[in-house]
């Protein structure tokens, strides 16, 4: 492979639910990082042509990218620095329910766990109702998945600024991408239930590597995987170990009860494709990877990095009490990787700020 350009930069963030701080406070000190040198006016949309995000890191992707339609034209709505908000303030609300709710749902066993209203404010109150994809400051690749054509459903800005029918509020996207099955309604678009992407692409890395080499039409186009710089940040993981014996007696209930706070269905399917798309990132993107290469030999550059934590013990999506224990994995995600962030950092700030899109009409 050639020496990276870093012609086009992608950050991709994984689904989590209240894991979301984790990533949102990694993002917040690359941002620090990169006004160290380029001033307090720089944000991290600056530097990178594409977002893409699952569930959460979808919430992450469309609230770097919503536009400010008041009195700074072009520039981000949201920092990074304020986006810790949506999980410290909001998420205590999101993640309640009521004595009554619980009993109506059965716990959630006959309806969806959490009601969508503190949802819905919150995504409503931060990102404002009227920006629409076509607006986003940088290309989008937010994961939902259609329940009524039963496909992958992707809410993207390139279209949408061809096809006004496809030129959704960006608030669909962020509240098709956080229905999480069980957790949250599925949410309508044009007649379609779309739930969250996390069931086929709880990691949205390979989903924005495919669609960055795609791309025939704006700049830059027509890229090679030597033209990728990939920054992928986790939302925590831990894996519990199960044993045969263990395994092989379950059924329905052994596979839905939570254990270690989440059902092992659940973990598996989302732990297991995450793994999945960091080995094929690796090879695609990176120096392709021995063999046998271990999942720490993983997403070490020169054009992919992979920033995980492992949560001991392990964090549910939907424990608010938890964030705590939260911003400290965050902190020491940052500390164990503080080298390569730095030398992220410099590499955007080597690449430059990308040119101001033109404008939509």
């Amino acid at each position: 492979m050639a020496e990276p350009n870093d012609k086009f930069r992608i950050l991709s963030v994984d689904g989590g639910g209240m894991r979301g701080l984790i990533p949102a406070l990694v993002i917040a000190d690359l941002e620090r990082r990169l006004q160290a040198e380029a001033g307090p006016d720089a944000r991290v949309a600056d530097y990178f042509h594409m977002f893409a995000g699952t569930s959460t890191g979808g919430l992450v992707a469309l609230s770097l990218t919503v536009p400010d339609q008041t009195g700074h034209l072009g520039r981000p709505l949201i920092s990074a620095a304020t986006l810790a908000e949506f999980y410290t303030a909001d998420g205590p609300k999101i993640f309640h329910r009521s004595f009554w709710h619980k009993l109506r749902t059965l716990w959630g066993f006959i309806a969806p766990k959490y009601g969508l209203g503190p949802l819905e404010e919150a995504v409503t109150r931060r990102m404002g109702t009227e920006a629409r994809l076509a607006d986003a400051l940088r290309e989008l690749v937010v994961v939902a998945y259609d329940m009524t054509d039963r496909e992958p459903y992707f809410f993207k800005r390139w279209p949408a600024r061809e096809d006004e029918a496809r030129n959704r509020p960006l608030t669909d996207a962020a509240l098709a991408t956080s229905a999480a099955p069980t957790y949250f309604p599925s949410h309508e678009v044009d007649g379609h239930a779309l739930v969250d992407g996390g069931v086929f692409a709880a990691n949205p890395t390979i989903a924005a590597v495919v669609e960055a080499l795609k791309r025939r039409g704006d700049e830059p186009h027509d890229l090679t995987p030597d033209d990728l710089l990939v920054i992928s940040i986790g939302t925590g993981h831990h894996e519990t170990e199960y044993t045969q014996s263990e395994v092989s007696r379950w059924g329905k209930l052994g596979w839905i009860l939570p254990q270690d706070g989440e059902p092992p269905i659940l973990a598996t399917v989302l732990g297991g494709s995450s793994d999945g798309v960091d080995h094929w990132t690796e090879t695609l993107v990176n120096e392709p990877p021995p063999p046998h290469a271990t999942a720490e030999a993983i997403g070490h550059g020169p054009r992919f990095f992979r920033l995980q934590v492992e949560l001991d013990p392990p964090i549910p999506m939907d424990q608010p009490e938890a964030l705590p224990a939260l911003q400290a994995a965050a902190n020491r995600l940052i500390a164990d990787n503080d080298a390569e962030l730095s030398r992220i950092a410099a590499r955007l700030l080597r690449a430059g700020p990308i040119p101001p899109d033109p404008p939509t009409s």
